[in-house]
């Protein structure tokens, strides 16, 4: 009988200290953790990460060259885009719209540069040269908003697809 009421009494020990674990720092009374988390946020790559990008460059560009792939469609190149970002976003551990953008734009104005080049160089080098920043400006920006809906998308599927009923 000893023994129960010993049990017990580390049980109730276990559950006492279990309850005074709320997530706060004991040693700060105000509420803040001792450990620098703008440190580990740092270290961590948390807000860009030139692996990431590299990573989104490729799963974009293959979404561009097979919806280019494509025949007789218009525009399927730049449908790629959303598509490879998709798959991005549905692979990719992390959320990086911050890379997937980036890269999302940078190949959308490239495209659209090297799509254009031989109609620009034919007016002209002098008189193409301001039309070309205007043309890869607005194809960076379509390609941005695409990859990030792109990306949005696979990280919303991927959370249904991972969380537990």
């Amino acid at each position: 009988m000893s023994e129960r009421t010993a049990e017990r009494s580390r049980e109730t020990e276990s559950e006492a200290s279990a309850e005074t674990g709320s997530g706060v720092d004991i040693g700060r009374l105000d509420g803040f953790s001792t450990t620098d988390e703008a440190e580990t946020e740092s270290d961590g790559g948390r807000y860009f990460s030139a692996r990431a990008l590299l990573f989104a460059l490729v799963a974009v560009g293959a979404g561009t060259v097979v919806g280019g792939l494509i025949p007789v469609i218009p525009f399927t190149a730049l449908l790629g885009i959303p598509a490879g970002a998709f798959v991005y976003g549905l692979l990719a551990s992390q959320r990086r719209y911050i890379e997937t953008g980036l890269a999302g734009g940078v190949v959308a104005g490239l495209l659209t540069v090297t799509s254009f080049l031989p109609q620009f160089l034919v007016r002209g080098v002098g008189g193409g040269q301001l039309g070309m920043g205007r043309l890869f400006a607005v194809a960076a920006a379509v390609g941005l908003v695409l990859s990030i809906l792109g990306h949005y998308f696979g990280r919303d599927l991927r959370d249904g697809l991972t969380r537990d009923l």
